[in-house]
């Protein structure tokens, strides 16, 4: 989401000007604090503007975005809808992506009939796949499987994106009907791969249907074809098929090839725990932690708690839980496993 609302709003300073005015210049400084992941202040930056009564869509839209991420949706609610208040008909684009969060916020709010509204309105302007799509998704929210079945079915019209019929077998699966989401996988393989990123995905697909050995050979094709993630993805594959070995050789080319070998060292730390050599792991885990990527930090400060749970050093596991769970509170995975640890 933030990769999306920055570009925008990266587009908007460079249509009006950068520190033209005293509105511009909040603007810019409200963007920034915006990117620093300081809403508080965004959120001041952004009212300044609005005391100028100028920028007013993009500044309430940008506030909006703040007062989301900080997690008070009517605030957010507010502002999104101040914002196409104050719209005109000009740019229709910036106006879907305005009600687009309008209804992420809603939905986050609990207001998914009023969420389904807005997706309607969006829809009224004509054939979206992504309105369809995200109609759906609320739609399943509701459990109104037949209305988020035939949104589905008109967001993938001719959609050759294997992403998108794989999302919308998670969210089956996040309501416990992968039987129904499996429908959309094979509808995904019956197209035709040509390079190899669809391989890659087209692996990930057989993962997801137990189809190991299957899933084994298009990562393969997907990685002559020099689609490098799908080392990891296939390391994965080997380790459920219970060949570390394999699976330490993909982590270990990978780390050779990439810039950032913070998967690799997740890699290999699961194909030490695999293999019971849990200092091994932890060793791998510092290492991976100190390429300091932001999205691999979660699964190795998880995998670093497994390690010590493995080592049977349940006093670090739970002190490594009660900080993990400060930064990732709402992982119901990690509050399983601190219940089994309570009993340790």
């Amino acid at each position: 989401m933030k990769k999306i609302w920055m570009i925008l709003g990266c587009m908007a300073l460079v249509m009006t000007g950068c520190g033209e005015n005293k509105a511009d210049q909040h603007y810019e400084s409200g963007m920034k604090y915006l990117e620093a992941d300081d809403y508080d202040a965004a959120v001041a930056e952004f009212d300044k503007v609005v005391s100028e009564n100028e920028r007013l869509p993009e500044a309430y839209r940008a506030s909006g975005i703040a007062w989301y991420e900080k997690g008070s949706y009517p605030e957010a609610i507010a502002a999104f809808q101040r914002s196409l208040n104050y719209m005109d008909d000009s740019d229709e684009e910036f106006e879907e992506d305005v009600m687009y969060y309008l209804a992420e916020a809603r939905l986050a709010y609990g207001e998914v009939d009023k969420a389904l509204e807005v997706y309607s309105e969006i829809l009224k302007k004509g054939e979206n796949p992504q309105a369809f799509f995200l109609r759906g998704k609320a739609y399943i929210g509701q459990e109104d499987y037949e209305n988020a079945g035939k949104d589905f079915s008109r967001a993938l019209a001719g959609c050759e994106d294997y992403d998108l019929y794989i999302n919308i077998y998670q969210i089956y699966v996040e309501k416990n009907k992968a039987v129904d989401g499996n429908v959309y996988l094979d509808q995904a393989l019956l197209m035709e791969p040509e390079t190899g990123e669809d391989y890659y995905h087209r692996g990930r697909i057989y993962e997801y249907q137990n189809d190991l050995e299957t899933a084994k050979e298009s990562l393969i094709s997907s990685m002559k074809l020099g689609y490098e993630d799908a080392m990891l993805l296939l390391g994965r594959v080997y380790l459920e098929m219970e060949d570390s070995a394999s699976a330490r050789s993909m982590y270990q080319e990978y780390l050779a090839e990439s810039e950032n070998g913070a998967k690799a060292y997740n890699g290999l730390a699961l194909c030490d725990i695999y293999e019971g050599n849990y200092d091994n792991a932890l060793a791998n885990i510092q290492s991976g932690l100190a390429e300091n990527d932001p999205k691999e930090k979660q699964g190795l400060l998880f995998n670093e708690i497994v390690a010590y749970e493995y080592k049977h050093d349940f006093a670090a596991a739970k002190e490594k839980m009660n900080t993990y769970l400060e930064q990732y509170p709402d992982d119901e995975e990690a509050l399983r496993e601190n219940e089994f640890l309570s009993t340790r």
